[in-house]
């Protein structure tokens, strides 16, 4: 929490009107979302701008707002003073940078509060998650919220630093240069790497500077200034910077790995005695990262009975790998996102379930750019050993997967739209099937799940 005081020195900013002694307990960005005694920070965007929605989260009770200083002769202070003669008003050159400012300046405040950093490709969430599961059994833990990974929604949650003992952050970049602002910002004293893939290959033209700019968070480090890097990654097992201390991971430090139909099992060390661990979810990715989740654990002295007690507690969100059973059948709900790497461990999750028929539908990875031919015609070749029985694809992608999986998979089916798509599965579907769904965001996967679940529960 910051005082007005403290707003005004992190950003500069001028104060137009209000009580400079003021707390701040909360902030939005959403004028939906604004609720009494809120401080709202309107931004610019391509589509809207914040500024536009001032009368709506004055009328809503917040208890001020940021100005940006290019905008402030269009608006009608007058106007919002009479409405509410107490509001905060602090004029600012870009209300952004301003949001980066305070999240900095409150993380600076709480500097001795260690923070966890949690980069890569793909599994960031879910190995935020779970770390924040095995920390949590001894410590007073704070974790990011929902997907506030990035330049807006990290400073958000650092602004929510307190008296916590540790944090657990996930940080996420979409453009050539973001890290450096959340490195900024976050200071944390380890990071982990999951992996260098090709997610967002579109927006950054290559993964050699996906990696570039993943890697960038060892410059941000603090205190320990630990670097944990997956071992098995092609990019990261060459990683080396004498400015941190490194430590790899590898899926080979887990042994006797055993795939449940709903769950996990193997054994690792901690503390240099083998032990036996178990998740409640499924997908090899889960033991990876356990095993990360372990190390961190060990690094902040948790014991090995809470070590595995977290693990054992960690719960995924939905729509990541999430099974839903449908009257005689079971559905995978992968849909929360799509990536070429995520996408094949799904797959190679589904080939090593026990059931009837294994029903692959996927859609469209998206944000690929040039790249987006080549990428689905190797992840048609990932169905090559594979124990897959039906493929249903459809998308403008999806057909140069489908060319290849034809190869290796008896029936395939690829359609243009998700009306086709259901007709088919709710002609094949059979007793004791498991169908797993994956696909981009804006694929619309998670409707064909929502119809098949009412079309079959009613």
């Amino acid at each position: 929490m910051l005082k007005v005081t403290d707003i005004l020195k992190a950003t500069n900013g001028k104060l137009i009107n209000g009580n400079k002694e003021l707390m701040i307990t909360n902030y939005k960005i959403d004028s939906r979302e604004v609720n009494n005694g809120d401080f709202f920070i309107p931004l610019s965007g391509e589509k809207t701008d914040g500024h536009k929605y001032l009368d709506m989260v004055i009328d809503k009770g917040c208890c001020g707002f940021f100005v940006a200083k290019d905008k402030i002769d269009a608006l009608n202070i007058k106007e919002y003073l009479i409405k509410n003669k107490n509001l905060i008003i602090i004029e600012v050159e870009d209300t952004l940078i301003a949001l980066h400012s305070i999240g900095e300046y409150n993380r600076d405040i709480h500097i001795s509060i260690p923070i966890v950093a949690v980069t890569g490709s793909v599994g960031k969430t879910s190995t935020r998650e779970i770390i924040s599961s095995v920390l949590s059994q001894e410590k007073k833990v704070m974790t990011t919220e929902k997907n506030m990974n990035g330049n807006i929604g990290l400073p958000l949650m650092t602004l929510k630093l307190q008296d916590q003992d540790v944090g657990v952050f996930e940080a996420g970049v979409d453009f050539v240069g973001e890290m450096d602002i959340l490195t900024k910002i976050l200071k944390p004293e380890i990071a982990v790497i999951t992996n260098i893939g090709t997610s967002h290959i579109g927006k950054f033209g290559s993964k050699d500077i996906i990696y570039q700019e993943k890697t960038k968070i060892a410059n941000g480090l603090v205190g320990r200034k630990i670097l944990l890097l997956n071992k098995d990654d092609e990019y990261l097992k060459n990683y080396k910077n004498d400015n941190v201390n490194i430590e790899f991971y590898s899926i080979n430090d887990a042994k006797n790995i055993k795939m449940n139909n709903d769950y996990i099992e193997f054994d690792t060390y901690i503390y240099n005695k083998l032990e036996h661990l178990k998740i409640n979810d499924i997908g090899e990715h889960n033991v990876l990262n356990s095993l990360i989740a372990i190390k961190i654990g060990q690094l902040y002295n948790i014991s090995s009975k809470n070590i595995i007690k977290g693990i054992d507690k960690y719960r995924n969100f939905s729509r990541r790998m999430e099974k839903i059973k449908i009257k005689d059948f079971t559905i995978i709900d992968d849909t929360y996102n799509a990536s070429p790497s995520s996408t094949e461990s799904g797959l190679k999750t589904l080939s090593n379930l026990n059931y009837k028929r294994k029903i692959a539908v996927l859609a469209d990875i998206l944000e690929l750019g040039e790249y987006s031919k080549k990428i689905h015609e190797d992840l048609g070749e990932c169905f090559r050993g594979l124990n897959i029985d039906v493929l249903i694809a459809y998308g403008d992608a999806m057909k140069y997967l489908v060319n290849n999986a034809r190869k290796y998979v008896s029936k395939v089916f690829y359609f243009k739209d998700e009306k086709e798509v259901i007709e088919k599965i709710e002609s094949i579907i059979q007793k004791d099937d498991i169908i797993y769904f994956k696909g981009s965001n804006a694929m619309n996967v998670n409707k064909i799940i929502e119809y098949l679940k009412e079309d079959f529960m009613n």
